[in-house]
């Protein structure tokens, strides 16, 4: 039986370990957090139970496989609820839409901001059906050579739908209001990449969300790291938290094992780093031992942007929320550029606004409210003094809750947590503090161009999670593990 040492107990590092476990390989997990985790954490204090990573999941489909491929039904583990809507948007003016799963329903809202655009959502979602389409062809498979990026069907498809075009200027030609432009163009975020240079591609994450639904797992994200970890242990995956590796040993041009801060060195047959993949060359890989990473290169990269999230809990409830909401500034586009042309602090920034205990209200004490407020920032690499910028950034976000939320909603804070963009350096190894998975997805950072999930310099050496293709985002993690154990699967 070969064995297979994990570095990082994430969702891709998890699930990786349950395919390769059921596959016959021998699994061990080191993760350097108490628990496992990566991303997608959790704070519990005072009664309050708080994600720190993705609030949502969207393209289900995806985790049922992972569970499905190891001879489980994620539906009868774990209790997932469809959100309607998805999200509530709310603009400067005091105005909102709401983005419904119900076509009707969301034409109507669209109607109601942009009048004569009843039939343009279904016009927009018929188009990110035919990208969503295309995009799956490159996504959902492994690449070993740039020919395996050659398909002239796909290319064709390419050209007609448009995909290579701006998402913002295409977004633009359906629907004329600035309103309209920024609810459904925003999802690009979520790719580290702002709307104003990114692929009309990526309007099919707008698809996926409208179309398929997003849902909440009670007992919030959190619950589903620990539903696997507990698969993981009824299977005999060994779990070490609270031991960090410090280096991926490499003998011959070969990943033997790793060396753990403790010094104490273990063997393996496979090494599979689940760690944002530039830090797993820059920080626990000798720099003699690689050629194709070097720092010159990894420099030349282009990262993800940061978040600031601030945590609170309030003793009261609010019957006029959603569960998730969007608001934005009134100049979408220098709060875009302040994150990632200039790489300066946002003057009026956009958040997003997360209420999970309306629809789990075991996630805060009785007649309490938990609220999740998250707004992209630029990563490290700007030159910001982030000890003078947070509390600018706190009373920002707080005076735009007084308005939409609670005029009173200071004096009814009785819990509160930050995350500032250092602090995902510091305690997930992020480089430069992105907080959306380390690199962004531009053109030539995405699909053969990502980084592969098998290491070309250095053999036994494999990558799993959002630093390989397909990439950032929860599904795309768990697509990443299936691609993984295709890969071991074929190589043994």
């Amino acid at each position: 039986m070969k064995s297979v040492i994990i570095v990082g107990a994430g969702m891709g590092g998890l699930a990786a370990a349950l395919r390769l476990q059921h596959l016959g390989f021998r699994v061990t997990v080191f993760e350097k957090q108490d628990r496992p985790c990566g991303h997608r954490n959790v704070i519990e204090e005072n009664g309050f139970r708080v994600d720190t990573g993705p609030t949502i999941l969207v393209m289900k489909e995806t985790f049922e496989k992972t569970y499905r491929d190891i001879g489980l039904d994620i539906n009868q583990r774990l209790q997932l609820v469809r959100l309607d809507p998805n999200y509530r948007v709310y603009y400067h003016d005091g105005t909102h839409l709401d983005l419904y799963n119900s076509m009707a329903r969301l034409s109507a809202e669209v109607e109601r901001i942009e009048p004569g655009t009843t039939e343009r959502p279904f016009r927009f979602i018929g188009e990110g059906a035919k990208k969503y389409e295309l995009s799956m062809d490159f996504v959902e498979r492994n690449y070993d050579r740039i020919t395996d990026l050659a398909n002239p069907a796909a290319g064709l498809r390419l050209v007609r739908t448009g995909s290579y075009q701006n998402l913002y200027r295409q977004v633009s030609s359906f629907f004329k209001t600035d309103k309209l432009r920024k609810a459904f163009t925003f999802h690009s975020m979520f790719l580290g990449l702002s709307p104003f240079d990114a692929l009309a591609m990526y309007s099919l994450i707008t698809y996926v969300d409208l179309v398929e639904g997003m849902y909440f797992p009670m007992g919030g994200i959190y619950s589903i790291i620990e539903d696997m970890v507990k698969i993981a242990g009824e299977r005999g995956v060994s779990i070490c938290t609270g031991r960090a590796v410090e280096q991926i040993l490499v003998r011959d041009g070969r990943a033997v094992g790793v060396r753990l801060a403790s010094g104490e060195e273990l063997a393996a047959d496979i090494v599979v780093s689940n760690a944002d993949l530039p830090y797993t060359y820059r920080k626990l890989i000798p720099a003699d031992q690689r050629r194709d990473y070097t720092d010159s290169r990894l420099d030349a990269m282009s990262y993800a942007c940061s978040r600031y999230i601030l945590y609170l809990g309030i003793d009261r409830t609010y019957d006029h929320l959603q569960h998730q909401a969007l608001c934005f500034s009134e100049d979408y586009q220098a709060n875009l550029d302040a994150i990632f042309k200039s790489k300066t602090l946002p003057a009026d920034p956009s958040f997003h606004l997360n209420a999970p205990s309306i629809t789990d209200p075991s996630l805060a004490p009785p007649s309490h409210t938990l609220l999740y407020i998250l707004a992209p920032m630029p990563n490290l690499q700007s030159v910001i003094d982030w000890d003078a910028a947070v509390p600018v950034v706190r009373e920002n976000l707080l005076g735009k809750l007084e308005r939409l939320v609670d005029p009173d909603i200071r004096r009814h804070i009785v819990w509160q947590r930050e995350y500032r963009p250092a602090d995902w350096e510091t305690n997930f190894n992020a480089v430069y503090g992105t907080a959306f998975g380390s690199l962004s997805h531009g053109f030539f950072q995405s699909s053969y161009f990502r980084p592969h999930n098998k290491a070309r310099d250095i053999g036994n050496l494999y990558f799993v999670g959002q630093g390989t293709y397909p990439g950032i985002g929860m599904p795309m993690v768990h697509i990443s593990a299936r691609l993984l154990a295709e890969r071991l699967e074929t190589e043994r």
